[in-house]
């Protein structure tokens, strides 16, 4: 639920003028989220928020160097923690070469990517597979068991489905006038988004695993109640982009006559 308040503060901070010094706060806050999470072994929501952010300054600011200066402090921090976190290793290990560490933390992965394998494109039907050989798979892996018992093609279109909500918040974050609920929209849009990537990515091998879930497929409590949460406020920002195009209609008719 952090993930949306977080965004709400960062557009109620960066929708009027931006300053240097509205940029350092929201730098300090963000680093803050992501230091507390790098420190709890949760990557994938401290990537979230980092992306996150780096879209709310650059879309508040539209200065380039804020975006390159955001994309060189995260890799630059990506490396600190590489050698100060022992989890971090063991993701980057298992993300390079699974094989080798099979035993230990490549294990998942490589059941992951077997499970992808056996699916095919058509899959092996429901209750055919064997997805409970990933562990956790109900929640960071259930891409996998999609794959394996579903197949390839409905995992493409789970994908598509994915998809097409995030264009649809971001044209409705295009079209808005009001720039907190633009700055909500983009924000809140791409959380889901890359929700979306490191699940994917990861149990496919494309990224390390973070160990994200896949929103409202895989389960959960909170994530699945902090997806409909952000659902109804897309939905909410839709009415009021509705609102406002009836307005500007209602002035342009009264100027017309």
């Amino acid at each position: 639920v952090i993930k949306i308040t977080f965004v709400f503060f960062m557009a109620s901070l960066l929708c009027t003028k931006v300053d240097f010094r509205k940029v350092v706060l929201a730098t300090i806050v963000a680093v803050i989220h992501v230091g507390i999470l790098v420190l709890s072994r949760d990557l994938g929501s401290a990537v979230i928020f980092f992306v996150t952010y780096l879209v709310l300054i650059y879309v508040a600011t539209r200065n380039p160097s804020y975006l390159f200066l955001g994309l060189g402090g995260g890799c630059f921090g990506s490396v600190i923690a590489y050698h100060l976190f022992g989890h971090v290793r063991q993701r980057v290990s298992a993300w390079k070469d699974p094989m080798a560490v099979y035993q230990n933390e490549g294990y998942q992965i490589v059941q992951s990517l077997f499970a992808i394998g056996t699916g095919g494109w058509f899959g092996m039907g429901l209750c055919q597979g064997s997805p409970e050989k990933i562990p956790v798979v109900k929640n960071d892996f259930i891409f996998s068991a999609i794959c394996e018992e579903l197949g390839g093609i409905f995992a493409i279109c789970l994908i598509l489905v994915c998809t097409s909500f995030f264009l649809m918040i971001v044209t409705i974050a295009l079209k808005i006038r009001n720039p907190f609920y633009k700055l909500i929209a983009l924000g809140l849009g791409t959380e889901y988004a890359f929700q979306v990537f490191l699940t994917v990515g990861g149990t496919s091998k494309f990224i390390p695993m973070t160990g994200i879930t896949l929103p409202l497929v895989s389960y959960g409590g909170s994530s699945v109640l902090s997806t409909f949460i952000i659902f109804g406020i897309m939905q909410e920002l839709y009415i009021k982009r509705q609102n406002e195009v009836e307005r500007l209609e209602r002035i342009k008719e009264r100027v017309h006559y």
